[in-house]
């Protein structure tokens, strides 16, 4: 009698750890689609914001450049191209020091955290193409526009012509 009765109570005891087990496996369930669909969602609005970018670089009628921390070209649009005298498939091989000069790479740091980003910087700056001719622009630099991104725009640029000096 002593072992139909704990045999009993052992039969409760697993069907209750059965139904918890059950409860944990469905939450848990629950939480990873509630997870899934957050990802999802966010991926959704990173190729919308993408896409958003994509547009406005394809738009503008400014040379506008999206470089990484490294200031390495991530992405340039056709004015920005014909600005550096750079084609499509190569723009990603270079960063924006190659084409300034020496004096005015300073100005495009973008040191600070990453996810804040900085104030924009305004200014002219001399642009050295790839056939090596000059060319001054006015730009717009913002550092980490979206993290561990900054933005460059470049607009009114001219041929840079040396200043004679008065004799």
């Amino acid at each position: 009698m002593e072992i139909a009765k704990f045999s009993s109570y052992l039969f409760v005891a697993l069907e209750q750890a059965t139904v918890r087990l059950r409860r944990a496996l469905n939450t848990f369930t629950e939480h990873e689609k509630n997870a899934l669909e957050r990802a999802r969602r966010l991926q959704e609005a990173r190729r919308a914001r993408e896409n958003d970018l994509q547009a406005l670089l394809a738009s503008s009628v400014d040379a506008v450049v999206v470089s990484n921390l490294d200031r390495r070209f991530v992405a340039a649009n056709p004015n920005a191209l014909d600005l550096f005298g750079v084609s499509e498939a190569n723009i990603t091989q270079f960063t924006i020091d190659a084409f300034l000069l020496e004096s005015e790479i300073l100005y495009f740091g973008g040191n600070g955290l990453p996810f804040i980003s900085q104030k924009e910087t305004q200014g002219e700056c001399k642009i050295r193409r790839l056939t090596g001719s000059l060319r001054i622009a006015e730009y717009i630099f913002v550092a980490n526009f979206v993290p561990f991104r900054h933005l460059f725009v470049f607009r009114n640029d001219r041929e840079w012509t040396p200043r004679k000096r008065p004799r």
